[in-house]
């Protein structure tokens, strides 16, 4: 290999100061999943807003909405969750609240389809093919245009 009979001591203890190495990373250093939904980003540390912008906070208006919204907020902490254990695989608190937000999504998503239906093909249930029905995601139901 490229290093192998190679004289040079190299010293990544310099990874130690920047927390690159922490396998044991602190829940405060994690934003809930609705706040990282809102930033973006699932994690405090690696906030930083754009140009001193400030993210909209989004407020549904029916119920409808408000299942949605919720099963996106999970989604895109398990999504991000994800990304971030691809580099830090070690990390057993960001894998038990990946797992968390696995449960929470699957809680959102099963009382979203119980009220009004299939999110995606998949769900579809039963003797009857229920994904035509409806409302489809271009269809404004009076929302607004984040939900």
């Amino acid at each position: 290999m490229l290093f192998d009979n190679n004289d040079m001591d190299l010293d990544f203890t310099f990874l130690n100061l920047a927390n690159i190495t922490n396998n044991d990373s602190d829940s405060r250093n994690f934003f809930t999943a609705k706040e990282g939904f809102l930033r973006g980003n699932m994690f405090k540390n690696e906030y930083k807003p754009y140009k001193n912008l400030n993210f909209v906070n989004i407020v549904p208006k029916n119920d409808r909405e408000a299942k949605l919204y919720n099963v996106m907020c999970y989604t895109h902490a398990i999504t991000d969750m994800n990304l971030y254990l691809d580099v830090h695989p070690d990390d057993r608190m960001a894998l038990n609240m990946l797992k968390e937000f696995i449960k929470e999504e699957e809680k959102a998503k099963q009382e979203y389809i119980m009220s009004y239906g299939p999110l995606n093909v998949c769900d579809t249930k039963g003797d009857k093919f229920e994904w035509v029905n409806g409302p489809w995601s271009w269809e404004n139901l009076g929302g607004n245009m984040y939900v």
